[in-house]
């Protein structure tokens, strides 16, 4: 099958705690430049600048293809990640336990997107693993987040990457726009996946890795059942009732809820880039005379409210 785009960030080796960039468009040409990679020529790609820099994609290229039908290669992406894998080309990719993917997309009907991986080990080429994510602004770039942690049959060495942009019928013939396809890391403390630490055993200062999400996806293989991943549900699980400080300086979030660690470790200070979260203190009855602070709604001391809504001693407060 020809291929017609190369892919010129070719896989690195993932590290657990990093995320690693699959395509994001910026420096890709039409003109292969090595024998290796570059989308199938499904629906016509190609990289075009981005069409709307305003939300939440700036970035200046993009791809972008057309889906022209209902049948599944009028609406489908696929790109032969295997055909440079082999460890002499030096760009061997090992997800390291990893099982999140996202991508920027931007198309006209709201829709589920399906992602679907090979697995080059299993000696069939048809062997898939499939997740699917909704994509619902209609029009305007959304991350969709796809999680792969209920689909047993993956392993560290996917091959080829497919995206069926649209499960349902496609209404019309519409363009759509792919970008910034990553692997996303999962969260980490000291090396170790959240998930494998055990539950209240993580006190003091705990520095987090890797990526905090939260959502819902679905696990297409087969009968359709719906996987929802919360990490921050589950570090409150890991830490600690005296817990002290969680830092989670360069961890990448989607959809923070601090709430539920915030009434289990009361004391916790947890450090963002560029903030600090803290518990809301509020006065007990028969306690001692409230102390006046400003905190937003989200627990963050405020030392010189402007304009808004805070929470003082315990009670919302308007400053006009």
């Amino acid at each position: 099958m020809k291929k017609t785009l190369l892919i010129a960030t070719l896989f690195a080796a993932a590290t657990c705690n990093a995320q690693v960039v699959l395509w994001d468009g910026e420096d890709e040409t039409i003109t292969s430049i090595n024998e290796y990679g570059g989308w199938w020529d499904r629906g016509n790609p190609s990289v075009v600048d981005n069409p709307d820099k305003t939300g939440i994609n700036t970035s200046n290229k993009c791809l972008k293809f057309t889906m022209t039908g209902n049948d599944f290669g009028q609406k489908h992406l696929a790109c032969p990640f295997r055909d440079w894998m082999n460890a002499d080309k030096g760009n061997q990719l090992n997800l390291n336990g990893n099982r999140r993917f996202s991508l920027m997309v931007k198309k006209a009907q709201n829709e589920n997107l399906l992602v679907e991986l090979s697995d080059p080990t299993n000696g069939a080429d048809n062997y898939w693993q499939k997740t699917a994510a909704w994509y619902g602004s209609e029009g305007q770039w959304q991350k969709v987040v796809l999680d792969f942690s209920t689909n047993e049959g993956l392993n560290d060495f996917p091959g080829v990457f497919a995206i069926t942009a649209q499960t349902g019928d496609v209404k019309a013939p519409q363009d759509v726009y792919i970008d910034n396809v990553v692997v996303e890391p999962m969260p980490m403390v000291d090396k170790t996946f959240l998930k494998d630490i055990a539950d209240n055993s993580l006190t003091g200062s705990v520095k987090v890795t890797g990526s905090m999400m939260r959502g819902d996806c679905q696990n297409a293989n087969g009968d359709w059942f719906r996987v929802d991943y919360d990490d921050f549900a589950q570090l409150k699980d890991k830490l600690a009732a005296d817990a002290t400080e969680l830092d989670l300086r360069g961890v990448i979030l989607k959809d923070p809820y601090w709430d539920q660690i915030l009434e289990k470790c009361p004391g916790i200070s947890i450090i963002l880039d560029g903030e600090i979260v803290t518990a809301i203190q509020t006065v007990k009855a028969g306690g001692s005379a409230a102390d006046n602070r400003y905190f937003t709604l989200s627990g963050q001391q405020v030392d010189r409210p402007a304009k808004g809504l805070y929470i003082v001693n315990g009670k919302k407060v308007i400053v006009k």
